[in-house]
């Protein structure tokens, strides 16, 4: 065994009796194949930790470059008012961290699917084509598009809006 498993393992309490109980280590405190294990991936907890600390990082200083400060996490009425800029901060932060241009970021979409429909009835009007480029749309698309389902349930077939793809 090791000199850092023997120093990991003797650093858990020693089992002590509580009444007709005892508290007990680990298994891998006792059972050696399961320390080996624990040995092996020593090197992928590293990794891990090693990401962990430049994802908070990258967070941290997405908070200092958007310059949130306390105010931003107070109430909000839900109108948008006298909220501090805090959805702009929030935006702000998100688009920092994952490297995008700008980020909108609400509790009011409830999905992804939900996010894109709504671009979808922002941007396209009666008349327009929505072409996708690289084949079919993910089953959950099918709906608000209007290539499955009922009609009349204002999908954006049901509003004059026509789709094609061009497949893969």
């Amino acid at each position: 065994m090791s000199t850092a498993t023997a120093t990991t393992l003797a650093s858990y309490p020693v089992a002590r009796p509580r009444g007709r109980r005892t508290v007990r280590p680990p298994a891998c405190a006792f059972h050696p194949e399961v320390a080996r294990a624990v040995e092996s991936l020593q090197a992928e907890f590293r990794e891990v930790d090693r990401a962990l600390a430049l994802n908070s990082y990258r967070v941290s200083a997405a908070f200092r470059a958007a310059r949130v400060a306390p105010h931003h996490f107070g109430g909000s009425t839900g109108y948008g008012h006298d909220d501090a800029g805090g959805r702009e901060a929030l935006d702000s932060v998100f688009a920092h961290v994952v490297g995008a241009e700008a980020a909108i970021v609400r509790p009011q979409f409830f999905s992804g699917t939900h996010a894109i429909a709504c671009a979808l009835f922002a941007l396209l009007r009666p008349g327009h084509e929505l072409l996708a480029v690289a084949g079919p749309p993910y089953d959950t698309l099918e709906e608000v598009i209007g290539i499955r389902g009922s009609d009349n349930v204002g999908s954006l077939k049901d509003f004059g809006i026509t789709y094609r793809e061009v497949p893969l």
